[in-house]
């Protein structure tokens, strides 16, 4: 009788299966974690580091926002001289310095800075979705390449069916048939293999993309069963209460506070200060002060008489202030909203993942008695090859949903950030 040894698909994760994966998706020598692509995309991505300029600039405003008003100076030339007591008045210099109520630029100036706090909120937001965006190629790359040595064990799996089945035909218990079944099978699986080569380049390029690397750049991933099975999960039913979308709405909330005061300080009189120089001609008289300029020091003061432009100042900024508590309201309840949902998928997931261990549990039972029958040719080869593809269809759903748990959890990070992350 035949003999045949149950066909083990982790008898494939040998050194040579390992070296021939390498080989095949380019790999480079050193592995790279999650978190060191993290680092690297928070130094390197262009979006990210746009985002941060535009917070700088923001911030020059704060210096602007607080300088003083350029002072005023005026010349003017008397075509016909103004005769005075003491000579001809010819010229006129005016120096003015204009000063806003008492706390104006203060107001400004707060006004400017956290409005200058927002945009940085705004980048530490931008950097926690670009940490999910990598986070989420990183996990789909490892699903993929998970997929890939499942895709490989296959094809050596049919090597052995096809030597069973090339034994069992010289022996005359199988058809020419089965054996050309086999060989199909084994071309379409080859086939598979190098599509799985070129998602792996595509993914390998996107995450390349998100780090800011020249797009051929190799990503090692040493162990992408073990990563995709880590069960560092987050448990948490709640937002962060200083997390980045809501910092950036108080930001401007406090910033709205600034622009009431303000406005109350505009509908307040500004004080002018200033000196006139007015230059007198000599007369040629007797006098003591004969041509002697003249100097006067002014006061001057706004009248704010027209107050429908302040009163509608005050009415803008409060309706902002209300618009803004909306906007709050409305973002806690949607960061909620989303962890909520992330938690109602993650559940969904640990069923379907529940679910696929009862199916392959079943599924090997079942391939080690029909292995043994297809040796003593009591079986038909067409419905071991159903198994085998049935078991890789599970392995494959498997890898997939635990590459989605991995990205929930992500999600779920995201989510109960902080901004002093």
């Amino acid at each position: 009788m035949f003999k045949i040894q149950y066909i083990q698909p982790v008898s494939f994760s040998t050194p040579l299966l390992l070296i021939g994966v390498l080989l095949c998706f380019g790999f480079q020598l050193k592995a790279q974690s999650l978190e060191e692509l993290k680092t690297i995309s928070a130094e390197n991505n262009l979006e990210l580091k746009a985002q941060f300029k535009a917070f700088e600039a923001k911030l020059e405003s704060v210096t602007q926002a607080k300088a003083w008003q350029d002072p005023n100076l005026s010349f003017g030339y008397f075509i016909s001289p103004i005769e005075t007591r003491v000579g001809p008045q010819i010229a006129r210099f005016s120096l003015t310095q204009m000063l806003p109520w008492f706390g104006t630029y203060k107001a400004k100036g707060n006004i400017a800075a956290y409005r200058a706090e927002a945009e940085f909120e705004k980048f530490q937001d931008q950097k926690l979705k670009l940490f999910l965006k990598v986070a989420e190629k990183y996990y789909d790359l490892s699903a993929l390449r998970h997929i890939a040595e499942l895709e490989a064990e296959q094809l050596q799996i049919l090597k052995d069916l096809k030597a069973i089945v090339e034994s069992n035909y010289e022996n005359n218990k199988a058809n020419l048939v089965d054996v050309l079944r086999v060989e199909l099978q084994i071309d379409k699986q080859s086939n598979v293999l190098q599509v799985l080569k070129d998602q792996d380049q595509a993914l390998v390029t996107q995450l390349n993309q998100l780090t800011n690397r020249p797009l051929k750049t190799p990503v090692l991933i040493s162990n992408p069963k073990q990563i995709l099975e880590q069960k560092d999960i987050l448990e948490t039913d709640s937002i962060s209460k200083n997390h980045p979308r809501l910092e950036v709405i108080r930001n401007l909330q406090a910033s709205n506070k600034a622009e009431r005061l303000l406005a109350k300080k505009q509908a307040l009189p500004q004080f002018g200060v200033g000196l006139d120089y007015a230059i007198i001609q000599d007369r040629n008289v007797m006098a003591a002060d004969a041509g002697q300029d003249a100097i006067m020091p002014m006061l001057s003061v706004s009248l704010p008489i027209f107050g429908k432009k302040n009163k509608s100042r005050k009415k803008q900024a409060s309706l902002q202030g209300e618009s803004l508590d909306l906007q709050l309201e409305n973002e806690e309840t949607q960061i909620a909203t989303e962890i909520q949902v992330a938690q109602y998928q993650r559940d969904e997931i640990y069923s379907l993942l529940d679910l696929y261990e009862q199916q392959l549990l079943r599924l090997e039972d079942m391939l080690q008695l029909s292995e043994t029958a297809l040796a003593n040719a009591s079986m038909e080869i067409e419905e071991v090859l159903r198994l085998h593809e049935e078991r890789l269809l599970y392995e494959k759903q498997k890898a997939k949903t635990l590459a989605k748990l991995q990205k929930t959890n992500e999600t779920l990070i995201y989510l109960t950030s902080n901004s002093e992350l």
